[in-house]
């Protein structure tokens, strides 16, 4: 029954909303079981490595079919260290422009709720008048 507590306590948890890596709470009495890496783990293996993206087109490829001008060239692939570092994170779930923590939903019922208040604060004024 005790190696299995030890167990459940030393497994890893991986929490995918912010792409962390923590270490689950371990009870008191175990932690003198511990290894010392386990018990005091260092700040890099808390933090998740952001794999650098790697272009599917080597650089100086001509990319065909994307000139959006008629009659011009096509495109020209650059280094990938060319790019702006954002361009690399547009295709991640969840990380576009405007993206917040807030569901689209409740964003929108408080627009609604809003809008709903300034039409009778409106319509209130004008039967004073």
């Amino acid at each position: 029954m005790h190696s299995s507590l030890i167990r459940t306590c030393l497994q890893l948890s991986t929490h995918s909303k912010l792409n962390r890596t923590y270490l689950r709470s371990v009870p008191i009495s175990t932690s003198r079981t511990l290894t010392s890496e386990a018990a005091s783990p260092d700040k890099k293996t808390l933090q998740t490595k952001k794999a650098v993206p790697v272009s599917t087109i080597p650089a100086g490829t001509p990319i065909k079919g994307l000139a959006y001008i008629k009659g011009d060239s096509d495109p020209i692939a650059k280094a990938d260290e060319e790019y702006p570092s954002w361009l690399w994170t547009l295709l991640e779930p969840n990380m576009g422009a405007g993206h917040t923590d807030t569901p689209l939903r409740a964003v929108r019922r408080e627009l609604n709720r809003e809008n709903r208040n300034n039409i009778r604060k409106s319509n209130f004024l004008k039967a004073k008048k």
